[in-house]
């Protein structure tokens, strides 16, 4: 702050009083225009420097493009704010879990309103997500809401609103709103003023008692009522309170109430309107219904309350004794449980692909897996829709429990259940034995002769060497003999080594002066192989077994290495082949004693291993779909006969030719094979535990003899160690089938009493019951008493 001085010099000894206030004026407007100015912005509102808010926790951003912003992201500090235009929109940044003091906080700063709250009142954390921007209108729903959910709402004090308990809302300073005046739709508690007629006072009182919120009040003063509430549930109130008291005020009808405990309470008020036919109030506006006709009951109005479940009735007393019946009537339990959530416990189906199946019923067309949830209507192949279910159904599978949770009315589970019965039914059990058999016969013979002759002469240059040789194959060479040739029958002569003749072929020893070499061979091999696999499975589940093992092999021969002044190093590479059988069966039972079978068999096997060509491997595979098979009688599925048979000569040219002389210049490899493979299968439809224990006992019997047959080890029985605890005895099965039989018998009573029974028809309300005797006519004319004290009328 600047301090300016101004001096004042008279100029004569003493002072006017006209200068002296010239002086002062000017003095005072210097002091004026030297102090710093202080203006809010418009449109905010500035608080006294003493009463500091805690800042916003929320994340401050910029703002959205277009001018678009929120309290958070408008980068105002705290106890500043920036009312909103009512037509724009803008975007909530309050963060999850927010507590009340942030929540104030924001919509402060977007609305400018000030609040008031005690420390001590109770509180939480809430989270409001939107993914659209909202109005300010919206922004208050919101808040409202949210401090509803945490018991509290929201009272005017003055220029500010005080947040308080919801548990003290009917003594609270709250907005009235009179007859007529319509009540915001959000969750701020409020007081509606309504007036109904004189005669429908203490009926609509005990109506608005009912149907009011937890925390709600209900005053009478004369015929006005006095409603407080939240704002939602007040403006439900005064919907059904004009409908009921416009139509009650017709021709003295009264209101009457019915809480439900069983049936839908939709469809029983559609079924009380197609009846009687609705809007057939005597001397009422309109005529009768449709279905109303002389002597019937007539009302004027039924309204639903789907939250508690009532039906609303505005009708005379005695109509209403007449409905009440047919509601009576409607309103049972089912056989099941009328409740709309049913647990259904599995024992063989699969709930996953069950839920699917259903899935396809209920939506009548193909569907997902898990969870279904339609309205109940199929379609026909013509297009023309067929209604299976009255409500909506939702099936959802709980693989934990194998149960199917289903939400359906009483009357739709009713009609669902025997499918799920019809498909949990147990499936037979079906046991393959498969085999495997193949015999193969192999004949090799090996003839061969080779012979050599050298010789030392001398030249001018020095002693060379002639060489003269007949070697058909390198197994039968006489120069340098290999372990193959001395095979079999073999026979030779050589003669001296010629010095220096090893390095004419490159070889570390000399050869020898002239060789002779005869061989001949003969190999046989004859393999049988009998591979017996047998797999257990369901009826139209797939079953797959796979034997065998990955076999260590030698790849091809190679060489590396070879530089300057190296030789070739072999290399030797190594690889695993699958040596397997598998085998995938999916069986399809038809009845007791046939079934149809889709069979898929691979079989891996290793023919023969070469130390250059490495590994010679073959595979058999079959695929058989819908192969027609009996029970207990073998069947066929594939064979193979083959016969093979090579023949390989090597022979010098011209001389191989020469009868008898030939065979010293030739060699001759003669091969025959031959292959019988044959693949049986023996299908045993599993009927009974008695199947299953004669299977048991003959694989058990099996399995001895092949170990005394062809081992040296002992005996040993499998332990099967019987919990006779959790089994039944034969008093306890004889006890279980009488109980059995008592509950059967007792069902057919039932129904032989269901069917003898006398059916009483007629129009109903049209004459009281006939009274008994004790009674005088106008007891037996009275209504029948409530079946529970919530269902109550009006008198």
């Amino acid at each position: 702050m600047s301090i300016h001085r101004t001096v004042c010099t008279p100029r004569g000894s003493e002072p006017s009083l006209r200068r002296v206030l010239a002086c002062f004026i000017t003095a005072l407007a210097l002091c004026v225009t030297s102090l710093p100015v202080f203006a809010a912005p418009p449109g905010r509102s500035t608080a006294p420097p003493t009463a500091t808010a805690p800042p916003t926790t929320g994340t401050a951003g910029t703002a959205p493009s277009g001018g678009e912003m929120s309290g958070d992201e408008a980068g105002l500090g705290p106890n500043m704010c920036k009312k909103w235009p009512a037509d724009k929109k803008f975007t909530i940044t309050i963060p999850r879990e927010a507590e009340l003091e942030q929540l104030v906080q924001w919509m402060m700063t977007i609305s400018c309103q000030k609040f008031i709250w005690n420390a001590k009142i109770r509180s939480g954390k809430v989270t409001i997500l939107s993914p659209v921007q909202v109005s300010l209108r919206e922004a208050y729903a919101a808040f409202y809401a949210a401090i509803e959910s945490m018991g509290l709402t929201v009272e005017p004090a003055g220029d500010y609103f005080k947040i308080v308990e919801s548990t003290d809302a009917k003594s609270l300073n709250l907005p009235v709103y009179e007859d007529g005046k319509p009540v915001p739709n959000n969750d701020r508690f409020v007081t509606q003023l309504i007036q109904v007629q004189p005669e429908n006072v203490k009926d609509i009182t005990d109506l608005a008692n009912k149907l009011k919120g937890k925390q709600g009040d209900v005053q009478v003063v004369g015929n006005m009522l006095i409603v407080t509430d939240r704002g939602s549930v007040v403006r439900r109130l005064l919907k059904i309170i004009t409908e009921v008291d416009t139509g009650a005020a017709e021709n003295g009808e009264k209101i009457f109430f019915y809480q439900l405990q069983y049936a839908d309470a939709e469809e029983v008020a559609q079924i009380i309107r197609d009846v009687f036919g609705e809007g057939a109030g005597g001397g009422g506006k309109g005529g009768k219904g449709a279905a109303a006709a002389a002597g019937e009951a007539n009302f004027s109005r039924v309204i639903v309350d789907e939250r508690t479940g009532t039906l609303i009735i505005t009708t005379t007393a005695s109509d209403y004794v007449t409905i009440l019946r047919l509601v009576q009537q409607l309103d049972v339990r089912l056989p099941g449980g009328g409740g709309r959530i049913h647990v259904k416990r599995l024992r063989n189906a699969d709930p996953k692909e069950l839920a699917t199946v259903l899935q396809s019923l209920v939506q009548g067309g193909p569907g997902g897996a898990g969870a279904a949830q339609t309205r109940g209507k199929g379609a026909s192949e013509g297009g023309v829709g067929v209604e299976l279910f009255s409500g909506d159904v939702k099936i959802t599978a709980d693989e934990a429990t194998r149960s199917l949770v289903i939400v359906a009315s009483a009357a739709d589970y009713t009609s669902l259940e025997p499918v799920i019965d019809e498909l949990d039914r147990d499936r037979k059990q079906v046991y393959l034995e498969i085999y495997l058999l193949e015999a193969s016969v192999g004949r090799t013979l090996t003839t061969g002769a080779g012979a050599h002759f050298a010789g030392q002469f001398n030249t001018a240059g020095g002693q060379g060497v002639g060489l003269v040789s007949s070697s058909p194959s390198a197994d039968v060479s006489s120069l340098v003999l290999s372990p193959q040739a001395l095979q079999g029958l073999a026979g030779g002569v050589l003669g001296p080594l010629l010095t220096g003749s090893g390095q004419l072929l490159g070889t570390p020893n000399d050869i020898p002066a002239f060789g002779v070499v005869l061989q001949a061979i003969q190999s046989n091999e004859d393999v049988n192989v009998v591979a017996e696999p047998h797999i257990y499975t369901a009826d139209n589940k797939e079953a797959q077994i796979e034997v065998g093992r990955k076999v260590p092999t030698p790849g091809a021969l190679q060489f590396g290495g070879g530089g300057q002044g190296t030789s070739l190093t072999p290399l030797q590479s190594i690889s695993r082949e699958d040596v397997t059988l598998d085998i995938k069966v999916t069986p399809h039972v038809k009845d007791d004693t046939s079934l149809t079978l889709d069979i898929e068999l691979e079989d891996r096997d290793l023919v023969s291993t070469h130390p250059t060509l490495g590994v010679t491997t073959t595979k058999r595979r079959i695929k058989l779909e819908n192969v027609l098979a009996r029970d207990d009688l073998p069947l066929v599925l594939g064979g193979l006969m083959r016969e093979r048979e090579i023949e390989n000569t090597e022979q010098v040219p011209g001389l191989g030719s020469i009868p008898i002389l030939g065979w010293l210049f030739k060699r001759r490899v003669k091969k025959k094979e031959k292959i019988n493979l044959l693949i049986i299968l023996i299908p045993h439809v599993v009927e009974t535990a008695d199947d299953i224990r004669r299977i048991h006992e003959r694989r058990t019997r099996e399995r001895y003899e092949f170990l005394e047959r062809e081992t040296s080890f002992k005996r040993r029985d499998l332990a099967t160690n019987v919990n006779y605890r959790s089994k039944a005895g034969l008093l306890a099965n004889i006890d279980r089938e009488a109980r059995r039989l008592e509950s059967e018998e007792l069902l057919l009573r039932q129904a032989e009493a269901e069917l003898t029974a006398d059916r009483i028809t007629g129009e109903i309300g049209m004459s009281p019951r006939p009274a008994d005797e004790g009674e005088d006519e106008t007891s037996a004319a009275k209504p029948r008493p409530k079946p529970r004290p919530s269902a109550g009328t009006t008198k």
